[in-house]
């Protein structure tokens, strides 16, 4: 990968007081991009996180006026091995209950089960058989993206879609932000889309809310560009936007210009 030096203006990093807010503002920027592609190209194509970080932003994204989700096709970034497709924590799953049912038509899900090679090769080719107009994102509290774990990623990988083993940062959050209710419940090898993959969208908008992030965020936003930590690669992303709510901001230098939300 190109590790451009491009320094984020600060219109690119907003900060809202609440999660609600931070979600809304966000759900808003993500819904504009959308009409702005289906009204250049006829339909759109974008990529979700499935997270409690995403709620309120793709509430607002799905009941904002003036998409016609008809002409969306959804794709997720990643899912986890060995979890029935049903499960409410399987992120396909969690998407489904979600979107719109106008939009269902169009989700096209990454299956839980059968090999991984099989399917890896499959949901690559779906990826791949369009532009991907948006991807819609959180960072983990390890500062990984989709399932792109520290020091266990490609900035430069050829593929758009692996197998990885999850970190234990990674599965530990999943318990503590209810998704599963012990660590042993949580699967231990997801697939994801790769930092290549998800930077060829034209458009990332990236929500990251509470305190549990705050160091991630700032590591994200002040470290050198690393596969050490995967969050600093949406720093070379020509159209992102990154939206924090004030606990996931609050260990930011001044240093870093930000835009306070009102």
């Amino acid at each position: 990968m190109s590790v451009s030096k491009r320094r984020l203006a600060p219109e690119d990093i907003r900060v809202a007081r609440t999660e609600e807010e931070c979600g809304r503002a966000a759900g808003e920027a993500a819904a504009e991009l959308l009409k702005s592609a289906i009204a250049e190209r006829g339909r759109a194509r974008v990529i979700f996180a499935s997270a409690p970080s995403q709620e309120q932003m793709l509430h607002t994204l799905t009941n904002s006026p003036g998409i016609d989700w008809a002409v969306v096709e959804s794709l997720h970034l990643d899912e986890y091995r060995g979890i029935a497709s049903d499960h409410p924590a399987a992120f396909g799953q969690w998407l489904t209950d979600r979107l719109p049912a106008a939009a269902l038509p169009g989700l096209k899900r990454i299956y839980t089960g059968g090999t991984s090679e099989a399917e890896i090769e499959r949901y690559s080719e779906i990826i791949a058989a369009e532009p991907i107009d948006l991807v819609c994102l959180g960072v983990g509290v390890n500062g990984h993206v989709a399932f792109n774990e520290p020091g266990d990623t490609d900035f430069d990988d050829t593929r758009l879609v692996r197998e990885v083993p999850l970190a234990h940062a990674s599965r530990q959050q999943q318990v503590d932000e209810g998704l599963f209710s012990k660590l042993d419940n949580v699967p231990t090898h997801a697939l994801s889309m790769t930092v290549p993959a998800i930077l060829r969208a034209a458009s990332v908008v990236c929500t990251v809310l509470g305190t549990s992030k705050a160091d991630a965020v700032a590591a994200m936003l002040t470290r050198s560009i690393s596969s050490d930590l995967p969050a600093t690669s949406l720093r070379t992303h020509e159209h992102v936007s990154i939206f924090l709510d004030s606990g996931a901001a609050e260990k930011i230098p001044s240093s870093v210009p930000v835009t306070t939300l009102s």
